[in-house]
């Protein structure tokens, strides 16, 4: 009998750990979901402004330096008028990053897409802007172009990003 319950018991908590995608920011003012395979490396839930950053497991970044992730930073605002100030100064850090180039191919306006180089490594980042309440959020979603990366992972990597950006308007 203790071999089963011992069982269960480690059942019931993987299950609770991969179950546990809902956060909130800003005393409950943003509340967003993510997959449950991503592991949160920083969090940041006190203050202005607030933040949580994830890691999203990619079994080419393996042994490298490089790695996928996801920040989801919101900063309290005086009124929804400062909205666009918020994402002006974040399309203007974007632009200072070393290799900035925006990508061309981009069809979605809501979304800022452009690459950047780290470490010799180009990377492809998605910029998401919106406000919940008076609390300006911005979803950003960064991952590593290597060749060993599959199509189906930057896929998934990309529509969970889409995901997590779609939860923000619940």
């Amino acid at each position: 009998m203790k071999p089963i319950a011992l069982a269960l018991a480690l059942a019931s908590s993987l299950a609770f750990a991969q179950a546990k995608t809902d956060y909130t920011l800003n005393a409950g003012a943003v509340h967003f979901h993510v997959p449950g395979n991503w592991t949160a490396i920083m969090e940041k839930a006190d203050g202005d402004p607030q933040a949580v950053i994830f890691q999203v497991p990619d079994p080419a970044t393996q042994g490298t330096e490089d790695t996928a992730s996801v920040t989801i930073k919101t900063r309290s605002l005086k009124s929804g008028d400062d909205f666009q100030g918020f994402v002006t100064d974040a399309f203007e850090r974007a632009k200072g990053q070393s290799g900035y180039e925006n990508d061309t191919a981009n069809k979605d306006s809501s979304v800022h897409r452009y690459y950047v180089t780290r470490n010799k490594v180009r990377y492809l980042v998605r910029d998401a802007y919106q406000m919940n309440a008076n609390v300006a959020v911005e979803v950003r979603c960064q991952r590593p172009l290597l060749d060993a990366t599959s199509k189906e992972w930057n896929d998934e990597f990309d529509a969970s990003c889409a995901s997590v950006v779609a939860s923000l308007k619940k």
